[in-house]
């Protein structure tokens, strides 16, 4: 059986489908753009701007990002769907992955909209773009690219 090819996509219109949803309310396992989403439900909104369906059904997962169990399936997931690339240097349009403490397994995500800023939708907040300060950048666990990415510059007209 022949794998469908990911359509081409803009480091632009990722940027932008992000940006739109900032203000978002936080909601665990949501993913409506105003109306609830937490950081996987925003990476899954944005898949669905670009692509259409979600590649997958997702799997019931905690709000706890301390837990211990070793389980990485976030970053298989990401490693499933998305290009692994390298983690110091992320760009527009990325999706990058946390981990938030180093002895649990990664389960934060965020979609970089500049060279150090990001879009990320955290527990008690709305989802904001943000800067990628020292304390996230040492989290970093993982850099992914969506299929399809041009490198584009993200203010390249679309």
């Amino acid at each position: 059986m022949a794998q469908r090819r990911a359509p081409s996509v803009r480091r632009a219109a990722i940027v932008a489908a992000a940006r739109s949803w900032i203000g978002t309310p936080y909601h665990h396992q949501a993913s409506v753009r105003g109306v609830g989403v937490d950081c996987i439900g925003l990476v899954r909104g944005v898949w669905r701007d670009l692509y259409g369906v979600e590649p997958q059904r997702l799997p019931a997962y905690t709000a706890d990002w301390a837990e211990a169990d070793g389980d990485e399936a976030l970053l298989r997931a990401a490693r499933r769907h998305l290009i692994e690339i390298e983690m110091a240097v992320p760009r527009p349009g990325d999706m990058v992955v946390f981990r938030l403490r180093g002895d649990v397994a990664a389960k934060h995500a965020a979609i970089m909209t500049a060279p150090a800023v990001m879009v990320h939708a955290a527990a008690g907040a709305a989802v904001a773009e943000v800067h990628l300060a020292p304390w996230w950048r040492r989290r970093i666990a993982g850099t992914f690219a969506f299929p399809g990415v041009e490198d584009a510059a993200p203010d390249a007209p679309t």
